[in-house]
């Protein structure tokens, strides 16, 4: 990941994320297109999570697409996702869950603009209720 953000002066766009990665022989891509938290079938736990950057007028679906850049570029140390809808028990959420609660390395595709990400690895920690927002903490 870093080498392919290296290369691309550390912004990947949509085609470099669904291009992904091979592992056992198969294409796995980063990101799921329609979908902000992403487990591929051939993982056991979470492999990213990403915040789109609205485009101009676009309805914007969760308030951590506005929070998310003010955190990470103040350098906190701790940047809210917030779950997918509003049933904690669906699928997406309790990958993110899993993910927090076992502190598993994630891949966050801080979206820049429409289209392009930033990709930054951080280390999930559950700072919060199935209710609201999740806290992900900073690896550095």
């Amino acid at each position: 990941m870093n080498r392919l953000a290296a290369l691309k002066g550390g912004i990947l766009d949509s085609v470099d994320l669904s291009g992904g990665f091979e592992f056992g022989g198969e294409r796995i891509p980063l990101i799921n297109p329609q979908r902000g938290i992403f487990k591929p079938r051939q993982i056991v736990h979470l492999l990213s999570i990403k915040t789109v950057f609205p485009r101009r007028g676009a309805r914007v679906w969760y308030d951590d697409q506005r929070d998310a850049h003010r955190q990470i570029y103040a350098g906190d140390d701790v940047v809210d996702y917030q779950f997918m809808g509003t049933d904690p028990n669906s699928a997406d959420n309790r990958w993110l869950l899993d993910a927090m609660q076992q502190q598993i390395p994630v891949i966050y595709f801080l979206g820049t603009s429409p289209g392009s990400y930033q990709p930054i690895i951080r280390r999930s920690s559950w700072d919060g209720t199935p209710s609201g927002y999740e806290s992900i903490s900073h690896l550095g």
